[in-house]
């Protein structure tokens, strides 16, 4: 039988990587085993989220077409040294949606408030993926409790908000109809590639589109809102300092994109060799890399 864990090393010296090729069967007993659910009361509902490891922690944000198991890989290679925490964001695999109809990113900010209290997060390092960005861009600008120590922003999403109306609500209607039409398995079907280059292997695709068939309509609804009614670039560039990285190979959040986000907030900017939009699924050993030496006192010299 296969092993679940591959025979290289991290460069950081996080130990073995898991193993990019295995089956979703295999990907799934590791998700309960490794990097487990767990469920915390809200006043509307359950904010469900994944939590593995002990040190320093790291918390990771998920797009609009995924959930927190979409990290998997990461987790499990990072967790011998860090605390790893990875939401389901409102409305996503066990998450009650908010209460707003069209909630802002400050909406989505309040509640991951909650989710660092109330799993004890003093201090930690935010990683944000494409929507997962605006959220922690909106975090980072709140009066927190917990202090962010560093912000990693993976091929963010900008948001919609500063478009022409036209171009806002032609991509509001285009993943709405989408979701009327074909439903969340339909979404998947027909997004889950465009998230990983051409070089990404079947057992990567079928990986991204269990994570996006983990959404609920309405909790992708709210989603939808946030990226059509966003502005990441709107806040001032936060007080702690920022990292931007974009696979080489991303059509959604090209390394333009990127750019134009590390310009505006003085961050250092990267691409990811080898990586489409979800690099965290098609690349994790560098994804890994990048949140290790993200960490205080642990950047490469």
């Amino acid at each position: 039988m296969r092993s679940a864990f591959a025979s290289s090393a991290s460069p950081v010296g996080l130990g073995l990587l898991p193993d990019p090729t295995r089956a979703l069967s295999a990907r799934l007993e590791d998700l309960d085993k490794g990097f487990p659910l767990h469920q915390m009361p809200l006043g509307f509902g359950t904010l469900a989220y994944r939590i593995a490891g002990a040190g320093p922690t790291v918390v990771l944000l998920h797009g609009i077409g995924s959930a927190a198991g979409c990290w998997l890989d990461v987790a499990l290679t990072l967790r011998d040294r860090f605390r790893i925490l990875a939401w389901n964001a409102p409305g996503y695999a066990g998450s009650t949606p908010l209460r707003q109809a069209h909630p802002s990113a400050d909406d989505y900010a309040a509640a991951l408030h909650q989710l660092l209290a109330h799993t004890g997060v003093s201090e930690c390092v935010m990683v944000g993926h494409s929507l997962g960005a605006i959220v922690a861009g909106a975090y980072a600008a709140r009066d927190r409790r917990a202090e962010v120590q560093r912000l990693v922003l993976l091929s963010p999403a900008q948001g919609y908000a500063s478009h022409d109306a036209a171009r806002r609500e032609a991509v509001r209607t285009r993943r709405l109809t989408l979701l009327e039409t074909e439903g969340i398995d339909g979404i998947a079907a027909q997004r889950a590639s465009a998230l990983l280059s051409n070089a990404a292997t079947p057992a990567m695709q079928e990986w991204a589109s269990w994570n996006m068939r983990q959404i609920s309509p309405a909790g992708y609804r709210q989603a939808v809102s946030l990226l059509c009614d966003s502005d990441l670039l709107s806040r001032p560039a936060p007080a702690m300092p920022v990292d931007v990285r974009v696979g080489n190979h991303d059509v959604i959040t090209p390394a333009a994109h990127g750019q134009a986000v590390a310009q505006a907030w003085n961050a250092s900017f990267a691409l990811i060799d080898g990586a489409g939009h979800a690099c965290h699924i098609q690349c994790p050993a560098q994804v890994a890399e990048i949140v290790c030496r993200a960490l205080p006192n642990r950047r490469a010299g």
